[in-house]
Parts: structure tokens; sequence; C-alpha cells
């Protein structure tokens, strides 16, 4: 053996060889355990549980009520089958008054929350409130979501709820009927189906009726494995309410955004002018991996000219500006930009009849408006109306950059959105003598000098009829 100088080159002695194998061996051995054990570490264990929804009204569930629990693990878990196709069903026991419950699990596959749900009847009576016990979760199969032969630890332990006060149940009473969510809608990126970074993410939650928002709700989204919380914004004393979530580096979702059936969280929502509360639970309008919302936080797109249009309107109520007045133009970006002047002020070039004229850049900077204005001068006339082309924004030494980047020049090009002869912008100032050969004096008959008798001719010239 290892007789051949290459062998003898490569390995050694049979000795090192030997030595070299055995090495091998007990790291490959060495890793396999230790994997093993890397993945029993990460077991899910149960990190909280909490009763999410709200009475509809005071701290009491009267019959017909829907009381949710949400049980959370400190890792992505998943049901092995759906909650209620699984043998046994994955259920969560909860005591009311003297009676065990059993709160029905609604389907979910590789989340850390698990929601557990139960309509409360006639019969059901709590005045110290619900408890739930550190065994409560029974039945099913959880099991890690990146290795089904883990399984996750049910055991509530230091968790478990006892006589939540908040949280009491009267089956003798109905209560009134409470705004309820009626739809979610989520707004579109601005270029293609991808969210980037430094993008608001707007989600519209619609209530069957106008609602009260006092506190700060949030609601919850799911973008890729990490959970985010999007920021009440507006809506109060309508149906619809926004909330606003904006696009960090670190956010990366290929599969598209996800809106759990689950809790808004904080503030109060009621029915408007009411101490009615509203049912804040998405249930059938929750949004699994919607393929035209993605997100990738890395990427920074350039921002691009989306419109461009002539803003101003002619003083005298009819389609022509006169001398001295503004003409402005608007130049709209499909994303906030910022101007930068210090070297010089980005220009557009404004055609008013044959001739270009600069519109310097006057506002916008930080929006996705600039604005651009040309004050009409002598001399300026246009019967067809101005136009703009395509490659009117030209930078005069300045720069106009992306908001979400000061590196990122903006892409200037208006492309189709150039303006050809708009005849509602016209320009019509008092014709002037041409700065040319404005003036013209006939020849005298001999020499230099006009004699008696002899006709002087000046002719005047005008820039138009």
């Amino acid at each position: 053996m290892f007789q051949s100088p290459f062998l003898r080159t490569f390995f050694g002695t049979p000795r090192m060889a030997r030595a070299l194998w055995f090495t091998v061996v007990l790291l490959a051995v060495l890793w396999a355990v230790g994997g093993r054990e890397a993945v029993a570490q990460t077991a899910p264990a149960v990190s909280g549980v909490t009763i999410t929804s709200t009475p509809v009204v005071g701290d009491t569930y009267g019959v017909g009520e829907i009381i949710r629990v949400d049980v959370t693990w400190d890792g992505f878990i998943g049901t092995q089958l759906s909650c209620a196709a699984a043998t046994t069903p994955l259920t969560l026991v909860v005591r009311i008054g003297s009676t065990n419950r059993s709160f029905a699990c609604q389907d979910a596959v590789n989340v850390t929350t698990l929601t557990f749900t139960y309509t409360v009847v006639a019969a059901d009576s709590d005045t110290d409130g619900i408890s739930i016990a550190a065994g409560a979760v029974t039945g099913g199969t959880l099991v890690l979501a990146s290795n089904a032969g883990v399984t996750a630890n049910r055991a509530l332990g230091t968790h478990a709820i006892t006589d939540s006060a908040n949280h009491k149940v009267d089956g003798s009473y109905t209560p009134p009927a409470a705004p309820t969510v009626s739809g979610v809608a989520l707004n579109s990126p601005i270029v293609g189906t991808t969210f980037e970074r430094n993008e608001a993410i707007d989600v519209t939650v619609t209530f069957t009726q106008a609602v009260d928002v006092t506190g700060a709700p949030q609601l919850r989204l799911h973008i890729g494995a990490n959970v985010r919380q999007a920021d009440y914004v507006s809506g109060t004393g309508t149906t619809a309410l926004t909330f606003r979530y904006t696009v960090v580096q670190a956010d990366l979702d290929i599969n598209g955004i996800t809106i759990p059936t689950g809790r808004h969280l904080g503030g109060t929502i009621r029915a408007a002018g009411g101490t009615v509360n509203a049912q804040r639970w998405l249930d059938s309008h929750a949004i699994t991996n919607s393929g035209n919302h993605r997100v990738n936080g890395a990427t920074v797109t350039a921002a691009a000219v989306s419109g461009a249009s002539i803003t101003s309107t002619p003083a005298g109520g009819d389609a022509y500006y006169r001398l001295g007045e503004v003409l402005e133009v608007t130049v709209t970006f499909n994303r906030a930009v910022n101007v930068v002047t210090t070297g010089g002020t980005p220009r557009v070039g404004v055609v008013v009849g044959e001739i270009g004229r600069p519109a310097v850049y006057t506002s916008g900077t930080g929006t996705t408006d600039l604005v651009f204005r040309h004050t009409v001068g002598a001399g300026d006339f246009d019967d067809d109306g101005i136009s703009v082309p395509a490659g009117a924004v030209s930078l005069n030494s300045g720069a106009i950059n992306d908001a979400r980047s000061a590196t990122t020049p903006a892409t200037l090009g208006l492309g189709t959105h150039a303006i050809a002869d708009d005849a509602d912008h016209k320009v019509a100032t008092p014709p002037i003598v041409t700065a040319t050969n404005g003036i013209a004096v006939n020849t005298p008959g001999a020499g230099s000098t006009f004699e008696r008798l002899e006709r002087i001719e000046v002719t005047v010239n005008f820039n138009r009829a």
C-alpha cells in the first residue's frame, strides 16, 4: 500500500494516512451528533398566552360572542395536519365557570402563534373570569416548521391564566351588534409587485359600520420570517381604517405578505359615537402570501418620471399667456425625490413657438411632484400651444435624487409623458422689433447723402405679423 511515489507524496506514510482517515470519520460522527443535538435544542416552547378578544360591552362576553386566545411559541411551528382535520383535533381547554370548554384551533402553518376560538352558549357562566391551565393544549401534533421530526413543547408553564377578570362570561344575555371586519386591502407597490426600502405598505381594514379610534392600534404583518406591526394612520369616524408600515433594509418576502386573522394590537376601536367594541378579527378576510405584494428591503430602484403636465392657467380666461405671466410645468415621479441646487438649478425646456425657453425648478423637493416655472417674456409667441419634449429635464449642474438614497440619481426622461402642442396653453405677447435687421433705411441715390426731393424710406421689422 502507498508504494507509488505519487501516493506517498499525497498521503505521506501509511500511518499518516490512517490517522487522516480516522480524523475525517471522527469529525463526521461529531457533526452528525452535534447536528441532532442542535435540532433538539431548537424545539419551540410556549412563550406567551393571551386572551386577545374583547367583549362587545364591558368585561363580560354574552351568548354568541367569540372568545379568542393566542398561544405563542418562541420558534416557528407547523401543524402536522390542519387543526380541524386532524384525527385528534388540536384544541385548547379553557375553564368557564365550573365547565371545561374546548377552544378550536384555527388553521395555520409555519407560524409562531396559533389562535383558538370558542363561541359562548347560553349555559356558559363565569363571574370571576375564564382560566387556562398549564396543560391546556391537547390533541393534534405540533412540529418544528423546519423539521417535522421535532415536536414542539406545548406546556404553558408560567403562562397559564387564572380567573381573568377582564374576560367574564354570562350566557344569559345577548350583546348588541358590533362592527365587524368586512374587508382588507393592500396598496400596490410603486413599481411591479415588490415593495422596496422606505416604501410604505398601507393596509385598509373596512368595518361593517363606522368606528371611532382612540389610542394607537396596530395591525400584524408577516413579512418573510419576521412579524412587523403596521401603525394606525387614519380613518376614525368612518368605516375604513388605514394602517401603515415602512419597509426597512432587512425585510424580505419572496412569496408575498401575509396578514393573519390575528388581533389588532393596542388602542380602542368602537362603534362610532358609542361604547360597543368592534370585533377586530380579520377572519375570512385574512391574506396569505399575496404574490402581488412581495417585499425586498435591500432594493432601491431609482425614481423615474411618471407624468408631466402644465399646471398653470392663463390669467385672461382664454388659452393665452401674456407678457409677465408665469407658465408652470409639474413633473411627477413615481417615488419622492430630493432636489440639490448647490451646484446649479435643474430646468425643464419648454418650447414656445420654435424657441426653447427654460422653466426653472421652484419647489417640490422631498415629494413626488417638482414644479418648474418660466415667466413669459417679450418675443414669446406660440399660437399652436407650447410643448415639452421627452428630454426636457436637465440638471444644469444640480441634482435630482431618489429620496431614499442620496446617491441614487432619478431617471429624468419624460418618455411617453412628453407634452405635444397644448392648445389650452398658448402664448401671445405684443409683437416686438426683431433683434437683427429690426430697422432698415433705404440707400441714397448717389453716394451717402439724400438730396432735395429724394425719398427716405424706413422699414421696421417685427417678429411676427
